[in-house]
């Protein structure tokens, strides 16, 4: 996808995916974006055997965000801002450079009209950058070894100017709204970091080329109206060991030049004295020229061409979150016409012919007349362990797994909670996209409780132990009555438990 189209992409998932209860981007909005890309980009029938197209899907997905943002920008300023100022600032890809040039020019620092051969400024230039070369080469072989695929540190010179020319500015009007814009900020520099280091990458080779020139610029027109004189001075450096630097260090420019270098005596005849010494620093001007190309100029320019390359590579071929991401998932299922699938998997108890029909029925309100739920057998109480190793968590192609406690049992981390984390970590490895949503049903419960003094405390009670006990799992339960004859006042909140985030993912991801 285009970088463009993935940015607005971003930012309609950001506030979507925060915007439960349909405040900021109302139903009716939603409906209109979804039904105007859909006009002009078709996604493939989800009820059908037709072939995913990914082309078609990105098609739909940019469609879809541009449609959803001309509803939004309106009405919240604040989010074309946002959208806006996490664009690549262009002024930082000629600034740095031209600011590198000028320094180069200005820091040639030449003693009156000695030119020191041993504290040359090139010779301090070329080993840092010989240095640069050595770091990045490490860096490739560490990721082109077997069993060295992590992830390289990158420059943090490079991860500087990212962080500076990437940032989502802007007031948010509301607190739901701010929540949006951070989420936004996070994603967008999670997904767009290769991008951005690689144009970060490719302006600090170019500014690194442009500096050696400076100096090199600085230093001839110097020379046009004052003749130098080189020599050198040096307390740990003989004529012997000079000799040997200067062979590696300006060899490849003599024999690209034909400009011989002096031996060791010539070298010692060189040293300053008193009042003497040095010759016409002219050849060694063009030595220390030609090895700044060689060394310094060229390979950054070509490390520089890479980078750009790449780089233009990734700004027409933005990775985005695809079929393994909720949002995205849910998107392109609704488009293509099909259901929801829900799979339903209860804990340590068997949940009512009642209360699955009423679950059954929830679920279709909220997600569709189109939607198939399937409840699985429960789980035997400690069997979690074996569950996990052999459930297929794919069957079925879920897009929500619904885990069902009773509230009535104990919560404890190391059942309820173990099953919860590995489920959590299944669906990362796997990368299906399927969201999490956790139920307590708390219908024994309040029956058991019926009539006693502090019902609704202790109930209360129970649930905040369950939350806490889940919360380090990063979910919120949701306690719902299945036995309850007012079942519309159940389906905004089951709504919102479904369609929330998997904020989990991250830190599973992570661990």
């Amino acid at each position: 996808m285009e970088e463009d189209s993935a940015r607005r992409l971003l930012l309609v998932r950001a506030v979507e995916s925060e915007d439960v209860a349909e405040s900021l981007l109302t139903r009716e909005d939603r409906h209109y974006a979804t039904g105007a890309a859909l006009a002009h980009a078709p996604v493939a029938d989800q009820d059908t055997a037709s072939p995913r197209s990914p082309r078609r899907d990105e098609a739909f997905l940019a469609r879809r965000s541009e449609y959803a943002l001309s509803r939004l920008e309106p009405r919240y300023p604040t989010i074309g801002q946002a959208c806006r100022s996490a664009r690549w600032p262009r002024w930082i890809n000629w600034v740095l450079p031209l600011a590198a040039l000028l320094l180069g020019i200005l820091s040639n620092e030449i003693d009156g009209r000695r030119l020191n051969i041993v504290a040359f400024p090139l010779i301090g230039m070329i080993a840092w950058n010989l240095v640069t070369y050595l770091i990045l080469l490490a860096g490739l072989v560490r990721r082109l070894v077997p069993g060295g695929r992590h992830p390289v540190r990158p420059n943090p010179l490079a991860r500087l100017v990212e962080q500076v020319a990437v940032r989502v500015r802007g007031e948010p009007g509301t607190q739901l709204l701010g929540r949006a814009l951070r989420r936004f900020a996070a994603d967008w520099l999670h997904f767009s970091s290769p991008l951005n280091y690689s144009r970060a990458s490719r302006t600090l080779h170019v500014s690194a080329a442009l500096l050696a020139a400076g100096v090199l610029i600085g230093m001839y027109w110097r020379a046009l109206g004052i003749e130098y004189r080189a020599g050198w001075e040096s307390t740990y450096f003989d004529a012997a060991t000079l000799h040997g630097l200067i062979s590696i260090v300006l060899g490849p420019a003599s024999g690209l030049t034909g400009i011989s270098l002096p031996g060791p005596a010539e070298l010692q005849a060189l040293r300053w004295r008193s009042g003497g010494g040095g010759v016409n620093a002219g050849p060694w001007i063009h030595l220390y020229a030609t090895s700044a190309f060689l060394f310094i100029i060229g390979p950054r320019l070509v490390l520089a061409a890479w980078h750009a390359f790449r780089a233009a590579r990734l700004s027409r071929r933005f990775p985005i979150p695809g079929a393994e991401d909720f949002y995205v998932r849910r998107l392109l299922r609704s488009a293509g016409g099909g259901g929801s699938v829900v799979r339903v998997i209860p804990y340590s108890f068997h949940p009512p012919e009642r209360s699955q029909r009423q679950l059954q029925r929830l679920l279709t309100d909220v997600l569709g007349e189109k939607t198939r739920v399937a409840v699985d057998t429960p789980i035997p109480y400690g069997g979690e362990d074996d569950w996990l190793a052999g459930a297929d968590l794919e069957a079925g192609g879920a897009d929500h797994l619904v885990v069902l406690f009773n509230l009535s049992a104990t919560p404890e981390a190391e059942n309820h909670g173990a099953l919860v984390a590995g489920i959590q970590r299944r669906l990362v490895q796997g990368r299906g996209g399927a969201g999490l949503t956790i139920l307590l049903d708390d219908t024994a419960y309040r029956q058991r409780l019926a009539g006693q003094s502090g019902a609704d405390a202790r109930l209360e009670t129970r649930r905040q132990a369950w939350e806490a006990m889940l919360g380090h799992q990063h979910v919120k339960p949701l306690a719902i009555d299945l036995d309850t004859d007012n079942a519309a006042a159940l389906v905004r909140p089951l709504e919102g438990a479904l369609m929330q985030p998997p904020q989990w993912a991250h830190s599973v991801g992570r661990a």
